[in-house]
């Protein structure tokens, strides 16, 4: 089994996982505003482009640590987003992504095109996700709780 993760994590690019839709958002756009978007599109962060240029990422942690105590919520995301941004490009493979967000702490990565615009971001669950996919039978087989254990036969 560790053969086969390793082989998908050095094989499978980003490309290849699913796209997740991305909001974004101008410098100027409001913490009310970015809190309502998150709301409305069931999403967890929001990319701020200026000029076709990806200059912030605004994420849940971001609402939890720099906003509950402080913000305002008619001050510009450009505030309070992160500006240094770490991104991955769609043919990055997908070790790539996990070292990162490992190693940076961050649970989710823009994608970027060649010029650096964003188009897209993945999550620690898409890459979950995708190790799932090839191994269906052994992730539908688990019990509900991984920590239980059988004390007698089941079945008839």
């Amino acid at each position: 089994m560790q053969s086969r993760i390793d082989e998908i994590l050095t094989s499978v690019v980003i490309n290849e996982l699913p796209r997740r839709r991305v909001c974004s958002v101008s410098p100027s756009t409001t913490l009310g505003e970015v809190y309502r978007l998150l709301a409305e599109k069931r999403t967890v962060a929001v990319l701020v482009h200026e000029d076709d240029e990806l200059v912030g990422i605004f994420t849940e942690r971001d609402v939890l640590n720099r906003t509950v105590l402080e913000g305002d919520v008619e001050a510009p995301i450009s505030e309070v987003m992160t500006r240094e941004i770490t991104t991955v490009k769609a043919d990055d493979g997908i070790a790539t992504a996990i070292s990162i967000m490992t190693e940076k702490r961050i649970r989710h990565l823009p994608l970027v095109d060649s010029n650096g615009r964003g188009r897209g971001m993945i999550g620690g669950r898409d890459v979950l996700r995708l190790i799932a996919d090839y191994y269906p039978e052994t992730l539908l087989n688990l019990p509900p709780r991984l920590d239980q254990k059988l004390t007698r036969p089941e079945g008839g």
